[in-house]
């Protein structure tokens, strides 16, 4: 049988085969690498991204991308070294020292020094620049900078949380020389692990890794880019499609779409945040705390986490179920958290609104949690007479409103994440000289927060603020509903670590498979 003839190639075709064969290759291999930019959505946008002055929650999630404390919470509720890489403290319990990280750089290429640390926390406690953070350090007496890699604060008395306050949310150290030339709402310039490259306000942020980070290892990516997809199930459907990498969810109902999709992967965990409503105690008729009472008992708060949250959660008091050791359980407040119509409709009566009043209750749109809460909670409220108008306001505006010195609300709905100490939570929020979220000022609870924030033996400040969570709820300061699970959402390929404050510690160490 004759033989086929084999087909000669030149060496000039044998080798540009090759070429295109390695080519092909190298391009396979190319492909087949992880993608290098993460990509996140939300549905909320801040006004600005100040770290000190803006108050919007979706700024403070994206702080950890930009920014360091001196001390920051880890993911194990543990506070940890920062910016501050040691600290000691006198006798007396009234005097820190901390000694900075030396070679640290912000983004601007200028070395970190103590006198940065000075400027920013003397920015927060100016009354004049209604910083939200000036409660978490409002113990602090002065600031000395012996040197440029140490920083020294003397407080009032002895704090025992002064160390959580440095790692609140408004405590970012923050340029001084950047600050005083300009301002920092539409930019981003911190120490972090990641620097802004572009921020188009209701679009888009994007970033990219901080080649001279501090903490050697991180971030795990080149890339980040946030999306704002205004529309959940939105964001849903293009992390099926693969275009977005993770989304926290704002509306928890969305965990059942996804939880056993096997492209995904759906993280849930308590979180240190609740929802509330914010009550006025400047204007009439919630100045009389039979009213505030009233309200209290007519939601049923099992009923508000249901329509809200579809479930995935808990109802929680003054300080939510994730912080341990402090919280009380809900069972606590059992006399006022059982919904008692007939009781409530009665000390209506006696605070001279025997046929009920109206009334009005924010939201902001974006918050679905608030959306849903608004309608059943305003449900309730009709059965024993209260008349309540639910009003929508954009973000920005709804943050001015419920502020000092405006307090522009009767009723509100609002979300925070939390903290993980009493007294960062509290004292910011609910003492007298600070008025932060209900207009409020109430001697007996500044008594027992003033001696919480001195107090330094862990027993004696657990007895302090079970008695505050106690008469807060007794008082109806506000109207503490549920603390929502914590659900973040990736593809199966990234790995990500959920952190109980919900901020974006995770981004920085988040890792793409393939």
């Amino acid at each position: 049988m004759a033989q086929p003839r084999r087909a000669r190639i030149s060496r000039r075709r044998f080798l540009s085969l090759t070429a295109t064969a390695a080519a092909v290759a190298s391009a396979t291999r190319v492909a087949a690498q992880p993608r290098r930019t993460f990509i996140s959505a939300k549905t909320t946008e801040a006004p600005s991204l100040d770290p000190i002055m803006e108050q919007a929650l979706s700024r403070q999630r994206i702080d950890p991308l930009f920014y360091n404390r001196m001390v920051e919470w880890g993911h194990d509720g543990k506070l940890e070294p920062a910016l501050a890489e040691s600290w000691s403290t006198s006798g007396d319990g009234r005097t820190w020292t901390f000694k900075l990280r030396q070679g640290v750089k912000f983004h601007s290429g200028r070395e970190l020094v103590a006198d940065d640390v000075k400027f920013t926390y003397e920015r927060i406690l100016d009354p004049k620049t209604g910083s939200g953070g000036r409660g978490y350090l409002s113990a602090i007496d002065q600031i000395e900078t012996p040197d440029k890699h140490t920083v020294r604060i003397v407080t009032k008395l002895p704090t025992a949380s002064l160390l959580a306050g440095m790692a609140g949310g408004w405590s970012a150290i923050v340029p001084r020389d950047v600050v005083e030339k300009g301002d920092l709402r539409r930019t981003a310039v911190g120490t972090g692990p990641f620097i802004l490259q572009e921020w188009v306000p209701q679009s888009h942020l994007k970033a990219r890794k901080n080649p001279d980070y501090w903490d050697k290892g991180k971030p795990g990516v080149d890339a980040i880019e946030i999306k704002v997809i205004p529309d959940e199930a939105n964001i849903i459907a293009q992390l099926r499609t693969g275009n977005i990498h993770h989304a926290l969810l704002e509306d928890n109902k969305n965990y059942l779409l996804v939880k056993d999709d096997k492209r995904l992967r759906a993280l849930r965990s308590p979180r240190l945040g609740f929802d509330m409503v914010n009550i006025n105690h400047g204007r009439k008729p919630f100045t009389d705390v039979r009213v505030r009472q009233a309200l209290s008992l007519a939601v049923d708060r099992a009923e508000v986490l249901q329509a809200a949250a579809s479930g995935l959660g808990s109802v929680t008091g003054p300080l939510t179920p994730a912080m341990r050791p402090w919280a009380l359980p809900a069972e606590e407040f059992k006399e006022w958290y059982t919904p008692n119509v007939e009781r409530a409709k009665k000390l209506l009566a006696d605070a001279g609104f025997p046929t009920g009043f109206k009334t009005t209750l924010k939201v902001i749109p974006t918050f679905p949690t608030m959306v849903a809460g608004a309608q059943v909670i305003a449900a309730q409220l009709k059965k024993i007479g209260v008349d309540v108008q639910i009003i929508q306001e954009e973000y920005g505006v709804w943050i001015k409103a419920i502020i000092k010195p405006n307090f522009d609300f009767d009723l509100t709905m609002n979300a925070t994440t939390g903290d993980a100490d009493p007294d960062s939570l509290f004292y910011r929020r609910f003492h007298s000289s600070e008025k932060q979220w209900n207009n409020d000022g109430d001697p007996d609870i500044d008594a027992l927060l003033d001696q919480g924030r001195a107090a330094l033996d862990p027993k004696k400040r657990k007895e302090i603020y079970d008695k505050v969570q106690r008469l807060m709820v007794d008082k109806a300061i506000q109207i503490w509903t549920f603390s929502p699970d914590s659900i973040d959402v990736t593809q199966v390929s990234v790995q990500y670590q959920q952190h109980f404050t919900t901020n974006y510690y995770g981004f920085r160490t988040v890792r793409l498979e393939r």
